[in-house]
């Protein structure tokens, strides 16, 4: 009878003292966000929402000071004090963006076009992701471009050394400025989420491309180039890279955690620009 008691204690206790907070994302229309990352600032916590906005996070032994935080480049950035989420309805409303975007006029005389970043054709995998490690599906990784020129991006490219994949396979991007060295979230240049689904027949060369001409992606500083695999991924996707090269600005994370620097190596991830000469 005693062992009784203690257990149902401890189940209670258990219960009490667990905080897997259930949630729902949607715009002021009711319509709800799919594919949303949802983090916990500095740390590998988070979730991904579904097709219904709804998402769950374990907050269990979290620091409640700590935010959460959501970024999506259709709308405006919502971070909230996990305190505060925790005793909300734990529905989250994003704001739509509103875009004003001036016209460009540009003199094609003074521009030439060029590649930038990590181009390789080996079939040797770098980094990637397995859907039987589902840490790693959350896994995004950023190759800092550098530079001091006015540029357009015209195309995203990376090349892809391993696709054993049911069916197809989602990569989602970002090019971002940099803040103290590093991608930041507020300083996206596209306005929209940039999303590519192939299959094995759009692998050409090993190469895959985004084509993001017509959304006048400009920049005149350093910036980084964002890839991350949509989270229903079936089976294996791996991107081949440098392996030799060192001391290349080139990160991973998870959720929204502190980017960390490859050892060694860089992830063939480039981009089509036209630039200043």
């Amino acid at each position: 009878m005693k062992k009784i008691i203690i257990f149902l204690t401890f189940l209670i206790f258990s219960i009490n003292y667990s905080q897997i907070i259930s949630g729902k994302i949607t715009d002021h229309n009711g319509n709800a966000i799919s594919n949303a990352r949802i983090g916990i600032e500095n740390t590998e916590l988070g979730d991904i929402s579904d097709e219904e906005g709804n998402f769950k996070i374990d907050f269990t032994n979290v620091d409640k000071n700590k935010k959460l935080k959501i970024f999506v480049n259709e709308f405006l950035p919502f971070t909230s004090k996990i305190s505060d989420f925790i005793s909300s309805n734990h529905k989250i409303i994003l704001t739509e963006k509103v875009i004003d975007i001036a016209p460009i006029v540009i003199n094609p005389k003074k521009y030439k076009f060029k590649n930038l970043g990590t181009t390789t054709k080996s079939k040797v995998a770098y980094c990637g992701y397995n859907s039987e490690n589902k840490n790693r599906l959350y896994q995004e990784y950023a190759v800092k471009i550098p530079n001091k020129k006015h540029l357009k991006i015209k195309k995203i490219n990376v090349n892809i050394s391993l696709f054993e994949v049911d069916d197809s396979a989602t990569l989602i991007f970002d090019i971002q400025n940099s803040k103290n060295g590093f991608p930041d979230d507020l300083k996206s240049l596209t306005k929209e989420t940039l999303k590519l689904k192939i299959t094995k027949n759009d692998i050409l060369m090993n190469t895959v491309s985004l084509d993001v001409n017509e959304m006048n992606i400009w920049t005149n500083e350093d910036f980084f180039v964002l890839v991350r695999v949509e989270e229903n991924l079936k089976g294996k996707l791996y991107f081949s890279g440098n392996i030799f090269a060192f001391s290349k600005d080139t990160y991973y994370r998870n959720y929204y955690g502190e980017w960390k620097k490859f050892s060694t190596g860089e992830p063939s991830i480039n981009v089509d620009v036209q630039i200043e000469k």
